[in-house]
């Protein structure tokens, strides 16, 4: 309950601050949505070794993404975009009908709860559509992790920040309500769970632990944005 209420607190603050700029060319309102994630690599401490379990490679973690946002815009076809959001991030393996040998893993869930600072620079083709892309500051609340329905969450630890990048579109339907469609990843030197490699700077770009130095999230989520201050056609500003 302390968690959702401190949420909650985070969030208005953010948008009685975003609403006393509407003067100075901002947008900005709500953002609710849906997203699914997935963890890359095994909960195991190497690469190459044992692990007690692999995750399903797939977008099969369903999870909420909720927040404010708000937009300054600074030519017709230019905006810096900045977000703050609770997302549910996470991975799990999927019980299936094979799974029927004694003392294998056949159930696996990580769970991770964020607040999270996304700052993209957006570019408008028009009043429709938009793109966008930037760096994502995560903030992690809590996590969990169960294996075979069992909580192993003291087990492992993970890093306080995720640090990801961002890309997608947005589409504008409504005057005031458009849909962003976007897939976010871990920066691969910072994953969220190192593997423990004593020094993997050592054996150069070339080599495969250079790049796969830990578990990292990636995302895909849909969301919906309500603008409920500002100008719902955001190029006529710059029109005269």
């Amino acid at each position: 309950m302390q968690t959702r209420l401190k949420i909650v607190s985070v969030l208005f603050i953010f948008l009685m601050f975003s609403s006393n700029l509407r003067s100075q060319s901002f947008d900005g309102g709500l953002v609710f949505g849906v997203c699914a994630s997935q963890v890359t690599g095994s909960i195991g401490d190497t690469i190459t070794g044992t692990s007690n379990t692999m995750f399903s490679r797939a977008f099969n973690k369903p999870g909420l993404n909720v927040g404010v946002f708000t937009n300054l815009y600074f030519g017709r076809n230019s905006a810096i975009d900045l977000e703050l959001s609770y997302i549910q991030k996470g991975s799990r393996k999927i019980p299936t009908a094979s799974d029927t040998i004694p003392g294998q893993v056949y159930e696996s869930q990580l769970r991770f709860h964020y607040i999270t600072l996304p700052i993209h620079y957006k570019f408008v083709f028009n009043d429709y559509l938009s793109v966008f892309a930037g760096p994502n500051i995560g903030l992690l609340l809590k996590y969990k992790y169960t294996q075979n329905y069992i909580d192993q969450s003291d087990i492992y630890d993970f890093t306080l920040f995720d640090f990801s990048t961002d890309i997608g579109f947005s589409v504008k339907f409504l005057y005031r309500l458009s849909l962003d469609i976007k897939y976010s990843a871990t920066f691969f030197l910072l994953p969220v769970r190192s593997y423990n490699i004593e020094n993997p700077w050592s054996y150069g770009p070339l080599y495969p632990q250079f790049w796969n130095r830990g578990q990292r999230n990636q995302l895909l989520a849909i969301t919906l944005r309500w603008t409920f201050f500002g100008s719902g056609d955001k190029l006529e500003r710059f029109d005269d």
